[in-house]
């Protein structure tokens, strides 16, 4: 099983920057020939090409997305679960790809296009941590800090068995963009 693990988000945000810090680490470890660790902050729209171009024997069967979002949790807190498939309405689609092609780099976004464009496999997991400190610098708060060991020792689960997929509640992507009806 071909598995990627990748980190959504900007460096250099402290706390937003968790999940570079994990993948340097993983980057380390010897997860084996078929887990390939990936700055995915890059553009949706050219990851949904990248992956479009996997010949099919190279097509990954898991993917493993971390990411530092505010979501009202504890700070610190290691949120897995394993995305549900549903993409929100075509408004919200749209408003992903804009904010995509103006240089917005955002879980959200990446999820709902490639998703959109069928390129992810059906087992997916998204790994969130809640940050505390949202401002430029390359510290964490000890918070989530503390959390990085953690969420790297799950994510190296995640990428070596793939029963620990099975063990994450299924949940849909929250979604950033709620939909406006016109009265």
């Amino acid at each position: 099983m071909r598995t990627l693990v990748g980190a959504v988000g900007y460096r250099n945000l402290r706390d937003h920057s968790a999940p570079f810090a994990i993948i340097d680490r993983l980057s380390s470890d010897d997860l084996g020939p078929d887990v390939v660790v990936e700055d995915t902050s890059y553009n949706p729209i050219a990851i949904v090409q990248w992956l479009e171009g996997e010949t099919p024997e190279n097509r990954f069967d898991r993917v493993v997305l971390v990411a530092a979002i505010e979501r009202s949790r504890a700070p610190g807190a290691i949120t897995a679960y394993r995305w549900d498939g549903v993409l929100p309405p075509d408004e919200q689609v749209q408003q992903a790809v804009v904010e995509a092609v103006t240089g917005v780099i955002a879980l959200e976004n990446t999820v709902v296009i490639a998703g959109y464009f069928h390129v992810l496999p059906l087992a997916v997991a998204i790994v969130e941590i809640e940050p505390v400190d949202h401002a430029f610098g390359a510290d964490f708060s000890p918070v989530v800090s503390a959390a990085i060991e953690p969420a790297c020792v799950l994510i190296r689960r995640l990428a070596r068995d793939p029963d620990v997929f099975g063990t994450l509640p299924v949940r849909p992507m929250p979604f950033r963009h709620a939909v406006r009806l016109q009265t």
